[in-house]
């Protein structure tokens, strides 16, 4: 019974993203992305509570939540109503798989494999990290229990490791820890397919590819589970990063906004892959407006649990992104030869050549449809730069750190490579801009 109502808490969380996504015309687009903002609401009032001195309970945490959703969602009701339009007006997700059967209900039973592949991997316990089991949970635990984020046993003797570590993934399974009241494990892990699926119609809606979205949903549902990703945050990251960068190219400003602010704070890597999708925007627009946006959102989002560290007294800051400066270059041939095993993303690099071989092709024959994928191209070169600088400052045990770290810390490279493949194979994305 206690998976069940573990399971049955998530179900609550697409309610208070509403707001964020209510004017979407997909239903199953909306209903992913309103899981995906209610879970980056739910964490930013989560934080702050605390800080001004309440604590947590289900109702206290949902109804202003709620409140919000649903003064949005009748605003939102009202405006359709004004203007002579209703929300089915952009029609179900599902029926656009009924366009072309063959070929796009070829891609929906890839996208369910894929997902399945995960979530039993997971299940059997062979996906779970143990990260896992060394601090996600254990953060996850104490802070169901004293009913807020506890500072005092981040700065305790007893300290699980990481305690910079921004506090999305525990509060998501803190929120589910308040209705079960005990950690059913490898539910709670198992949980991560759910984040993935949620992404799945969000990205479709984006592309507006079903083929593309098959593509992305395969490999990085073959990369989570090769890399051990049950109950750790990188699935988190990987969701909002890319749904991020999607709504980059598909001018959906707002959502990428909010997606950035969702990956700030889930993970201090996400500093790194959205300064290089900044760069990116700022080449393709020739303009810093959209950049600034996006800036200000991602900040806003770090703000929130820089706000809690000072609060508090923790080192303000992400202490990972501190590097040495010291260079090994004796480190360049373990660097580059271990890499192309440790990027295999369980699938022989399948991944990786499927959508660079799509991408030279397009080069090619058409380069002009190359454009409007440059705001993904242009950050992975830089991410892979940024790799190799990262790992000439290891002074030991160099092969054995990569092979752990580097399929997780890629795996948004991964998915600009393959949305930019399938941005460019399509004639056009969502063109207006909200």
């Amino acid at each position: 019974m206690t998976p069940l109502i573990y399971v049955l808490a998530y179900a609550v969380i697409p309610l208070f993203g509403v707001s964020a996504a209510g004017w979407i015309e997909s239903r199953s687009a909306r209903i992913g992305f309103a899981f995906l903002a209610g879970m980056l609401f739910l964490t930013i009032e989560a934080t702050l509570f605390p800080i001004v001195g309440i604590r947590w309970s289900i109702l206290g945490l949902a109804v202003p939540l709620l409140a919000l959703s649903g003064v949005t969602a009748w605003m939102q009701r009202s405006s359709r109503k004004n203007a002579g339009r209703t929300l089915q007006s952009g029609g179900n997700a599902m029926s656009d798989w009924r366009v072309r059967p063959t070929s796009h209900w070829l891609a929906l039973l890839i996208i369910v494999l894929s997902l399945l592949h995960f979530l039993f991997s997971i299940l059997t316990t062979q996906a779970i990290n143990p990260d896992y089991v060394l601090f996600w949970g254990p953060k996850s635990v104490h802070f169901a229990m004293a009913h807020t984020l506890d500072a005092s046993y981040l700065l305790s003797r007893f300290a699980p490791p990481r305690i910079d570590y921004p506090p999305l993934v525990p509060v998501t399974q803190a929120w589910g820890l308040l209705f079960s009241r005990q950690m059913p494990w490898i539910t709670a892990a198992a949980m991560a397919a759910v984040w993935l699926a949620a992404a799945v119609p969000v990205i479709r809606w984006l592309t507006g590819s079903n083929e593309g979205t098959a593509l992305w949903t395969a490999a990085m549902a073959a990369s989570l589970a090769f890399s051990g990703s049950g109950g750790d945050a990188e699935v988190m990251l990987v969701v909002y990063l890319s749904v991020g960068a999607a709504a980059i190219v598909a001018r959906r400003t707002s959502i990428a906004a909010i997606a950035f602010a969702g990956a700030m704070l889930t993970k201090e890597e996400a500093l790194i892959t959205i300064g290089a999708i900044l760069i990116g925007v700022v080449i393709h627009d020739r303009s810093i407006r959209r950049a600034s946006i996006l800036a200000a959102s991602s900040a806003a989002g770090a703000g929130v649990w820089f706000a809690f560290q000072k609060r508090f007294g923790l080192t303000v800051g992400y202490q990972r992104v501190t590097l040495t400066h010291t260079f090994h270059w004796g480190n360049l041939p373990t660097i580059f030869n271990e890499a192309p095993k440790s990027l295999a993303a369980g699938c022989w690099g399948l991944s990786w050549l499927i959508p660079l071989a799509l991408l030279i092709g397009i080069a090619i024959k058409r380069r002009a449809r190359l454009a409007d994928a440059v705001p993904l191209l242009v950050p992975i070169p830089l991410l892979f730069g940024f790799f190799v600088y990262l790992y000439l400052q290891y002074d030991s045990s160099l092969a054995m750190k990569m092979w752990w770290i580097l399929p997780r810390i890629a795996q948004p490279a991964l998915s600009l490579l393959i949305l930019a493949a399938t941005v460019a194979s399509e004639a056009r994305m969502q063109p207006h801009e909200h």
